[in-house]
C-alpha cells in the first residue's frame, strides 16, 4: 500500500514538474522593488451625445448626455532606485494597447518591467479610442438608431491572425515561420487576444498628438518617448509640440510613410532631440526610409541613429520585437544608446 501511494505521489510530482521549475526560476530573479505605481488619464474633450447624435432619452443603454472622449490612459511604475532621471512613455502601435509591452506571450517579462529593473520609471500608454482610453461611440450609436448615415461610421480595423503573421514578419506566410524567427511561435495563440480595434480616420492623428501632449504636461519629469510602428509619427509630432520636455525618442520600426508627414517646422524642432530607430529583418523599405530621414535631419543639425539589427549580427527579429525572445538584448542596446547620446546614469 505504501509503495502504491509513493508511486502515485511521484507521478503527481512529475506532472507538475514544469510548474515547479518555472516557480523556482522566478524565485531566483531579484525582487522587483517599486516606489510608486498608479494610473492616470490625460487630454480629451467633453462632447454631447444629443438625441440626434446617438443619444436616446428613453434608453438606459445609450442615453443622451455628455461623455468624455479622445483622452489617453496610462499606467505608471517608478522603481525604488531610480537610476535614470527621465521616465519612458511606451506608446503602442495600431491594433494594440500598452499590454504589448507587458508579459510576453510565452511568459517572459516585457519592457514595462524590464526597464523598471534597470532603474527607469515607465508609463504604458493607450492611445485615444483604444483599449482603456475608451472609444467615442456617439456616431456608431447614431447610425444604429437610424439617426445618421452609415458614412459617418469611423474607419476601424483589427489585425487578423493571418495578416499579423506576415505583416509582423514572423514568416513568409501564415503558419510558416522563418527558421530563425525570434517571435515565440509556440505561443502565438496567446498573442492574438492582445490585438484590439483601432480607429483609423486621419483625424485620429491630431486627437492622439493632443492627448499625448497633455500626458507629457502631467508627468512631473521630462520624458523619453518610446514608439512603435504607426505611433512613430505620433511620437515625432508630439515631441515637436514639447521639444523642451522630450529628451529622446526610441522608435521601433517607424512606419515608412511617417517621415514625409512631419512638417518642416516640426523637423526643425526635432533637430534638438536625439532619435534612435530600431529595425529588424526583412524590412529594407523601413531601412531606406529611415536612412533618408536620418540624412535629412542631419542637414538640420539633428541626431538620428538607425540601428539595423541584422547589420549588428542580430537576426530573426520581426515587427514585434518587444515580444520576441531577445527583447532583453534589444532593451540593453537602447539603454546603451541613451547613455551615450542623452545622459549618464546617476
Amino acid at each position: 500500500m505504501r509503495k502504491s501511494t509513493a508511486a502515485v505521489v511521484m507521478v503527481a510530482l512529475g506532472a507538475i514538474a514544469p510548474l515547479i521549475a518555472q516557480l523556482a526560476a522566478h524565485a531566483e530573479e531579484p525582487v522587483l522593488r517599486i516606489a510608486k505605481q498608479g494610473s492616470m488619464e490625460a487630454g480629451g474633450r467633453m462632447i454631447n451625445c444629443a438625441t440626434n447624435d446617438g443619444g436616446d432619452p428613453k434608453s438606459t443603454r445609450w442615453p443622451a448626455g455628455h461623455v468624455m472622449v479622445d483622452n489617453v490612459y496610462a499606467t505608471y511604475q517608478y522603481p525604488a532606485e531610480m537610476r535614470h532621471p527621465h521616465p519612458i512613455l511606451f506608446n503602442s502601435g495600431g491594433g494594440h494597447t500598452a499590454r504589448v509591452y507587458d508579459t510576453t506571450p510565452d511568459g517572459r517579462e516585457g519592457w514595462l518591467t524590464l526597464f523598471v529593473r534597470e532603474g527607469f520609471a515607465v508609463y504604458g500608454v493607450d492611445r485615444p479610442n483604444t483599449g482603456r482610453s475608451g472609444t467615442d461611440i456617439c456616431k456608431i450609436n447614431a447610425v444604429k438608431l437610424g439617426l445618421a448615415p452609415t458614412t459617418q461610421l469611423p474607419a476601424i480595423n483589427r489585425y487578423a491572425a493571418e495578416s499579423s503573421w506576415v505583416t509582423f514578419r514572423w514568416g513568409p506566410k501564415y503558419g510558416e515561420p522563418y527558421p530563425n524567427t525570434q517571435f515565440p511561435i509556440e505561443a502565438a495563440d496567446k498573442y492574438f487576444p492582445q490585438t484590439v480595434s483601432t480607429y483609423r480616420d486621419s483625424q485620429e492623428t491630431l486627437k492622439s498628438v493632443a492627448a499625448f501632449t497633455a500626458l507629457i504636461d502631467k508627468v512631473p519629469e521630462p520624458v523619453i518617448l518610446q514608439t512603435w510602428s504607426s505611433s512613430g509619427l505620433l511620437g515625432y509630432l508630439t515631441a515637436a509640440e514639447r521639444p523642451d520636455r522630450v529628451k529622446a525618442i526610441l522608435a521601433i520600426e517607424t512606419s515608412v510613410t511617417a517621415f514625409d508627414a512631419i512638417p518642416p517646422a516640426g523637423r526643425q524642432k526635432l533637430a534638438a532631440i536625439p532619435i534612435l530607430i530600431v529595425i529588424g529583418d526583412h524590412a529594407q523599405d523601413r531601412v531606406d526610409a529611415s536612412r533618408k530621414f536620418q540624412k535629412e535631419m542631419a542637414a538640420l543639425g539633428g541626431r538620428v541613429t538607425v540601428d539595423v539589427l541584422p547589420e549588428a549580427g542580430i537576426y530573426g527579429n520581426g515587427h514585434t520585437m518587444m515580444l520576441e525572445k531577445n527583447n532583453k538584448q534589444i532593451m540593453h542596446r537602447m539603454i546603451a544608446w541613451l547613455e551615450g547620446n542623452v545622459y549618464r546614469p546617476r
